[in-house]
């Protein structure tokens, strides 16, 4: 019985995450849902979850109860910050990390979920630049745990760090910051934060205003020359 339970429990959150998902891409169609979800779900598990007062359904149509959006809410959190731990840290991606990550969503507590976005520091998107819905940790500025990814500004000068990732908000600050050599990987040395931020990448010193200087996140660790 407990193995049923867990198995309808698994599939009642994929179907939560696809109903969220194709919420995000301005669809509220059940049917798209069902093909969306990564478990076999079918109309019977949507029942389910009308039942539990978690969604409404109004012929092929499916919305949250306010119930059922913080659970989902919840479920697409920790599956991006998984796809950020294994992408960005562990170095593992494409069919490997989306299968991480569905592992990852059901098999951690809400504490475990703060700690692992603050240590990423309170990434705001995933590798595939969807939202991340934030968390307490990330309101509150929390800091407890160490990040091992920070903002490039807050790198210590004189220090070789490795890039981890990019955030930018505009996609021509994405292809400036790349035509400079700047990417995931690269190795930069930052030589001064002010008036402009200063750093060196492939044996040249670029500059960078403070905007262009805030979509970079390193590795807070040195990178070595």
């Amino acid at each position: 019985m407990a193995k049923d339970t867990n198995g309808n429990r698994h599939k009642e959150d994929e179907l939560l995450e696809a109903i969220w998902v194709c919420e995000e891409n301005g669809s509220d169609r059940l049917n798209e849902c069902l093909e969306l979800a990564h478990a076999e779900v079918d109309t019977g598990d949507a029942e389910r979850l009308r039942r539990q007062e978690l969604i409404e359904l109004d012929g092929e149509r499916v919305v949250f109860t306010a119930a059922g959006r913080e659970r989902a809410r919840a479920i697409v959190r920790r599956h991006r910050l998984a796809e950020r731990l294994f992408t960005d840290i562990l170095g593992v991606g494409g069919e490997q990390s989306e299968r991480a990550a569905c592992n990852f969503e059901h098999a951690v507590v809400p504490e475990i979920t703060e700690s692992l976005c603050t240590l990423l520091g309170h990434p705001t998107t995933c590798p595939h630049g969807k939202p991340i819905p934030p968390g307490e940790c990330c309101r509150q500025g929390r800091s407890k745990v160490t990040s091992a990814i920070v903002p490039l500004r807050q790198a210590p000068c004189g220090d070789w760090v490795k890039v981890a990732y990019l955030r930018p908000e505009h996609h021509d600050r994405l292809h400036q910051l790349l035509s400079l050599g700047i990417g995931p990987g690269a190795q930069l040395r930052l030589h001064q934060k002010s008036p402009v931020l200063v750093v060196e990448v492939d044996g040249s010193e670029v500059a960078m205003d403070e905007q262009v200087a805030g979509d970079v996140y390193v590795w807070r660790e040195t990178a070595g020359d």
